[in-house]
């Protein structure tokens, strides 16, 4: 069964909101004089269809109920107001606000800074509250609906929003590089509905249950959140379709998407993928370019298919490779532009004018998983070979080579091209406080920074300082693989 964090909410359990221009959101509306089981099945189904618009509050005029009823949830919970009354009303602050009732504008609004009211809960017993800052402009807000007043009447300016922000968007990612495209939509105001990411694991070295990144990233946004296990497909398809949305957006999700649920938005599933597609399709992109010693990647948006980075390519864009650049500062520089380029994604799709152009299958090729073996190097190579590899996987895991039976990984490296005579690949050919010059198979490694077993990652003049190593020994020669 699919772990959910937050409200979802199945279509029977809401209502449907009225929009600005029906006559019944201008008139004022009647006090609730019967506190029975009816009016808590009624504020329940107010409370249902507010999380299900992403709202912060509600008037029961919005749902064409003719009573004096709100509910409000501004980050502490869920309040329900029967019969509010304002009693005192202090300072003021002009703000932007919007309202599920005029969809897709925001307006300059002057409101109160503290409130003071009495109001009846679904019992009929008597409440009071003292507001201040953002949970009062919420209250006076839904209060002003049940007197038939709009936040357009009172606006001192009105904004349209851009048209991608009024898509419902689920989105489905999990590890860091995951969080960058899920801020990215989170600060363009793109209406979030859902967040789906892998369930919680063990880490550390007290092995305590961690959320994933994108579910940290989610909650604290207040976007529901949606772990399924192996085999959840169904149960996941039925809370996706409960969400409506019209686009869900994929990165770095790390799982396959059913074709029961890809059918779900009728705006499709589009996904990120750090690589100019159709080349480097798979699970590693990022490190199968710098082991391949790639000049230039990019971030692809592409409509999915079953078939894996196989869809129709909605956006694209190019940038070079650092010569220096490792798979931890080009991880992030992705990331980044994994936001930017879903943003110009969902414009194209809110705007009806895609233009996605299908991939060519003769130029594709494939970036499989990540083998322990790989991070093992291999003087043998080349000198660029080898600090390819050590780009590829730093900083995490770490490429790696045997140091007098222990493991040193190598987290940054340089190459010459000068002529190591007579040396064996893997020896040491000199000690430096700079650098650690090591034979390869052609040319020569120059080590800058390591990680002893056990220990912390260093400068050379650091690790020299308290490691024996010198001219003549050779690195990687024993067959034994050390453990972490």
């Amino acid at each position: 069964m699919v772990k959910v964090s937050g409200v979802i909410v199945p279509p029977e359990e809401r209502m449907d909101v009225i929009t600005i221009g029906d006559r019944g959101l201008e008139r004022e509306f009647e006090p609730v004089e019967k506190f029975n089981r009816r009016l808590g099945e009624l504020l329940d189904r107010m409370a249902a269809t507010m999380y299900h618009h992403r709202g912060a509050g509600l008037a029961a005029s919005q749902v064409g109920i003719h009573k004096q009823m709100v509910v409000v949830d501004y980050g502490e919970g869920l309040i329900e107001l029967v019969n509010p009354e304002i009693l005192v009303e202090k300072g003021e602050e002009t703000a932007f606000e919007g309202c599920l009732s005029v969809p897709g504008y925001l307006g300059e609004v002057t409101r109160p800074t503290e409130l003071r009211l009495r109001a009846q809960d679904r019992e009929g017993n008597t409440v009071w509250l003292d507001l201040t800052g953002w949970s009062a402009r919420v209250l006076r807000h839904e209060i002003d609906h049940l007197q038939g007043c709009l936040f357009v009447d009172r606006s001192e300016g009105i904004i349209r929003l851009e048209p991608e922000t009024q898509l419902r968007v689920v989105f489905m990612g999990t590890p860091e590089f995951s969080t960058y495209a899920l801020q990215s939509l989170i600060e363009h105001n793109c209406t979030v509905v859902g967040a789906v990411t892998a369930p919680d694991r063990p880490r550390g070295r007290g092995q305590q249950m961690q959320p994933t990144p994108v579910k940290s990233l989610a909650e604290g946004a207040r976007i529901p959140v949606l772990q399924p296990g192996d085999g959840d497909d169904e149960d996941l398809a039925r809370h996706l379709r409960w969400l409506e949305p019209d686009v869900i957006v994929t990165c770095a999700y790390g799982r396959r998407l059913t074709p029961e649920i890809l059918e779900i938005p009728e705006r499709g599933c589009i996904n990120a993928h750090p690589s100019l597609l159709p080349r480097y399709r798979g699970a590693a992109p990022i490190q199968r370019q710098l082991l391949a010693g790639e000049k230039e990647t990019g971030v692809t948006v592409f409509f999915m298919r079953e078939e894996m980075d196989a869809g129709p390519i909605i956006v694209q864009r190019a940038t070079t490779i650092g010569s220096e650049e490792d798979a931890g500062a080009l991880h992030d520089r992705l990331a980044a532009l994994s936001g930017e380029l879903l943003i110009a994604a969902l414009k194209k799709i809110a705007a009806g004018d895609v233009g996605a152009r299908e991939q060519d299958p003769a130029r594709a090729s494939y970036a499989g998983k990540i083998s322990r073996s790989e991070l093992k190097i291999d003087w043998n190579e080349p000198a660029g070979a080898v600090v390819n590899r050590v780009r590829a996987f730093s900083p995490r895991p770490g490429a790696w080579t045997a140091h007098r039976g222990q493991k040193l990984k190598v987290l940054q490296a340089g190459a010459t091209s000068e002529f190591a005579e007579s040396a064996q690949p893997g020896q040491v050919l000199r000690v430096g406080r700079s650098a650690i010059e090591v034979a390869c198979g052609s040319g020569v490694c120059l080590l800058h920074a390591v990680q002893p077993a056990g220990s912390r990652v260093m400068d050379i003049a650091d690790f020299v300082n308290g490691h024996d190593i010198g001219a003549g020994e050779v690195l990687g020669e024993d067959d034994t693989t050390p453990h972490e």
